[in-house]
């Protein structure tokens, strides 16, 4: 990119590093795709033989076959969220070097979803998609936004008084943001047609649709998408009057370049809007957006009236800030808990405290040593030396020079007052000199030695609270919670120090690129990346492995002989023995899952009970603080309305407390360390049946080497293995879908109840949504207890059902085992029906046109792997 510094031959070799894997990746794939699709061709060529087995085997080939022939790059999703204006933009654009998202320090700059995706273009060449919500989206919309004026325009402004105008005026806004034909009409408007509205031609011309949009230079692209990104606007970009703005309309925008963090192409960056600020459109979007989240990167500003300083600096925090502080606090306790406990995803979660480049003032230095406390106050007195020496340096200069000036050029005092004047100038520009560098030694000590201090002591004190939450959760003060990932970062400083020419540089607190923390930061998600992206495609090997295995270990198997009848007779035996011992040890392993299941649903009952019996006055206290307007609009909002979230009201206290321990204790240890101790036992079952069998063998000398041979082909934990990941896969995809709250859940069986709320008008309206007709008796104690007993119910079924999905998948994974260990190793008297020339052409293929593209992605994989993990 233009401007950046130059890179030493180490980064270079990095480089090299970063860009071989999409390649490396795109022809382990190719290869994959290209040998399974000759296989199932290869398969077709078979043809059927009647034999239901070999029939049911050869269906299943052939559909594995045709799934691996098919498999495609997987991406994760690696979101930034944080509250409005916590740097998450200006980040991402550090992390890129490309100034790609809009920033902006005094509001809010992220309105939609922005995916960053790798894509192998021209440095500094980009590509764009921006995807436009549905047409019924917006007209929903639209009748809640027209609603909301409704009042206004039916009975004057002028006749509401002493009430809320706020929903209307809302509303108002954003209308004349979509229509510009709107913005020439006084408030309160005339009446709105819905449907002339939706036929608008500027706005439904692009509803439901997508722009293609490419270009050069990343600054052009900042720009050109700035009007689909976010509100902001600025004088040089003022929104015309004729000219819709179309960010209310956006649903997602998709970025692609040849982003070196992300060249592993198993990355995705997303820009999500703020987290957990008065906006609810926003926030639901956030909260809907995490569900699908691989990785999630909390990102918090590390300055003085940020999260993390304040309990370091507090002699120096206002109460305003003191205040904030607190609610960033709380903030950030509640979402550690719901990553922690609830949605079992603290393992998937990075921190990233922005702000470490904005420069501490001298009064703001505490915790410091004496010896550090001695060196700022030997260079302030040094300061203040020079400082007083200038000065009189100064008032010489000046008495010298009106001497100078006063003097008769023609006199005897006039050559000495010239050379007096010439040297007090250049004394006193040295001392200036000696006062700009001592100032300088000054900042640079307390930017650098202080601004790592402060990022310590932030990170610091950030660990300590997730560490009591995490204890907190686990109801034991001892308990040692995973390691979290936390990086201290300098966005702005790390820009400004890309830039070539030093004479435009400005940073503030920096003067090395790696102490900016983007450096580390860079290299772990481009590492993370990496590591997928092998595992995904050794994934594929081991699954195109286990294929080759199983078609190769019957067209190997032997023809049929009378003498073979007793083997596998024992064989068999045998495998029904170890079916046995597994299913009673599935079963020991169902009723302890069961056992803590019912503890988990008697626990959430319990807190159910004490919500029911709260939420009446919940709903009462809102009639008394809100006005009629208000109401009206948060119930037309299913409950969630600017800085109002009734729904949360309403389910507080149900995960927390005992229930949040019961739901982390089973989902994120008992039920993990359950699944591995059976896979381990079931694994070990099957290889002492699988040796038994082969043992067995060595008494007819005909069978042994075969059976030696189908013996190696044989690996129970990686058939077993994969079906736990689908186990846990499952309820973790629960655990996400529930989103840490009953909230949803709630909204959804509120929903018709809200909308009868909305729908009330007339004389009295607002008496009758309050009283006993409509909201109050609806929460009234018994059907208070009926609604929460059926959100537990809801709960507790989607529990069971992804405990379901696991238990069919270990079903399925012991199915094929148990497939393969009685094709290999019992029946071993093979099929007669299928005749040397078809065995001899599927062994031919195996070995040419399978094996051999098998251990060539094999081979690109090792060699990648061996060159990613040296030393650099």
């Amino acid at each position: 990119m233009e401007g950046q510094v130059e890179v030493c031959s180490s980064e270079v070799e990095d480089r090299g590093i970063y860009m071989s894997l999409p390649h490396d990746a795109q022809s382990c794939y190719n290869l994959i795709w290209r040998m399974n699709k000759n296989l199932e061709r290869e398969l077709e060529k078979v043809g059927r033989r009647g034999r239901e087995g070999y029939d049911k085997d050869l269906q299943r080939w052939k559909a594995e076959a045709h799934d691996l022939g098919n498999c495609k790059p997987r991406t994760r999703k690696l979101a930034f969220i944080g509250r409005t204006g916590a740097g998450k933009s200006t980040a991402i654009n550090a992390i890129l070097g490309a100034p790609v998202l809009s920033t902006r320090a005094d509001g809010a700059c992220t309105s939609v979803q922005t995916e960053i995706i790798y894509e192998d273009l021209h440095p500094s060449t980009w590509r764009a998609s921006v995807n436009f919500i549905e047409k019924d989206e917006w007209k929903k919309t639209l009748q809640i936004l027209l609603d909301d004026i409704a009042p206004v325009c039916e009975v004057g402004a002028l006749k509401i008084e002493h009430d809320d105008f706020r929903p209307a005026l809302d509303a108002w806004g954003i209308l004349k943001e979509v229509y510009p034909h709107l913005r020439a009409l006084s408030f309160p408007p005339p009446h709105q047609d819905v449907h002339a509205l939706l036929q608008h031609e500027p706005v439904v011309s692009i509803l439901g649709t997508t722009i293609q949009t490419t270009g050069t230079g990343f600054d052009s692209l900042e720009l050109q998408l700035r009007p689909y990104l976010t509100s902001y606007v600025t004088e040089e970009q003022p929104i015309l009057q004729l000219e819709p703005s179309v960010w209310h309309l956006v649903d997602s925008v998709r970025i692609y370049g040849a982003f070196e963090v992300l060249a592993s192409g198993a990355v995705t960056l997303v820009d999500i809007p703020g987290f957990g600020d008065a906006n609810k459109t926003r926030t639901k979007r956030t909260k809907e957006y995490l569900k699908n989240v691989e990785v999630v990167i909390l990102g918090l500003k590390n300055e003085m009236n940020g999260f993390v300083l304040p309990l370091i600096f507090a002699s120096v925090a206002d109460i305003k800030r003191a205040a904030d502080d607190q609610a960033m606090h709380n903030y950030v306790e509640k979402f550690l808990h719901q990553m922690i406990a609830i949605d079992g995803r603290i393992e998937s979660l990075l921190i990233v405290l922005t702000g470490a480049d904005v420069r501490i003032n001298e009064d703001q230095l505490h915790h410091l040593s004496s010896n550090q406390r001695q060196i700022i106050q030997k260079m302030h007195q040094e300061i203040v030396h020079l400082s007083k020496s200038l000065d009189e340096q100064e008032k010489q200069f000046d008495m010298f020079f009106l001497d100078f000036y006063m003097a008769p050029k023609d006199s005897p005092e006039f050559v000495g007052l010239s050379e007096r004047l010439c040297s007090t100038k250049e004394m006193k520009g040295q001392t200036a000199s000696r006062l700009h560098l001592a100032k300088a030694a000054k900042d640079t000590y307390i930017a650098a030695f202080c601004q790592h201090q402060r990022s310590a002591r932030a990170r610091s004190v950030f660990l300590e609270l997730y560490r009591q939450v995490y204890c907190s959760i686990k109801q034991d003060s001892a308990s040692q919670p995973p390691l979290l990932p936390i990086f201290c970062i300098g966005s702005v400083d790390y820009t400004q120090l890309l830039v070539t020419d030093r004479q435009y540089r400005a940073p503030v607190v920096f003067t090395d690129l790696e102490d900016t923390g983007i450096p580390h930061l860079c290299r772990y998600i481009h590492d993370f990346g990496s590591e997928k992206a092998i595992s995904d495609i050794n994934a594929h090997v081991h699954r195109s492995t286990l294929l080759w295995e199983s078609i190769e270990s019957y067209f190997l198997s032997s023809r049929r002989d009378s003498r073979l009848a007793a083997y596998e007779d024992a064989a068999r035996n045998l495998v029904e023995a170890l079916k046995d011992t597994v299913n009673e040890i599935r079963k020991i392993s169902g009723a302890k899952i069961d056992n803590n299941m019912n503890e988990l649903e008697q626990a959430l009952r319990i807190e159910a009970e004490k919500v029911a019996e709260r939420s009446l006055n919940t709903i009462k206290m809102l009639g008394e603080n809100r006005q009629w307007c208000s109401y009206r609009s948060l119930m037309r909002r299913e409950g969630e309305w600017r800085s109002t979230d009734l729904n949360e009201d309403l389910v507080h206290g149900m995960l927390e407390g005992n229930a949040s321990s019961v739901w982390h204790r089973l989902f994120n240890d008992f039920i993990r360390t359950e699944l591995h101790s059976l896979v381990v036992d079931i694994s070990n079952l099957c290889n002492d049946t699988v040796q038994s069998i082969k043992n067995r063998a060595q008494r007819t000398t005909a069978i042994a080497p075969h059976i030696d041979n189908a013996c190696n082909f044989i690996h129970p934990s990686n058939t077993i293995n994969p079906a736990r990941d689908q186990y846990l896969s499952a309820l973790l995809t629960m655990q996400r879908e529930f989103c840490g709250s009953f909230k949803g859940l709630l909204r959804a069986a509120l929903e018709d109840h809200y909308h009868v709320v909305g729908r009330e008008s007339g004389v009295g309206m607002f008496s009758r949504m309050k009283a006993q007709d409509l909201n109050e008796e609806q929460f009234s104690p018994i059907k208070a207890r009926e609604l929460y007993t059926r959100l537990v119910d809801q709960v507790m079924t989607a529990v069971r059902m992804a405990r379901n999905k696991g238990e069919t998948a270990l079903d399925e994974a012991l199915a094929r085992l148990y497939a393969i260990i009685d094709r290999s190793l019992v029946c071993v008297q093979g099929d007669d029906q299928i005749c040397k020339v078809t065995r001899r052409n599927m062994q031919k293929f195996l070995d040419k046109e399978y094996s051999t593209p098998l251990a060539e992605t094999m081979m690109i994989m090792d060699r990648y792997q061996e060159r990613n993990t040296a030393p650099r």
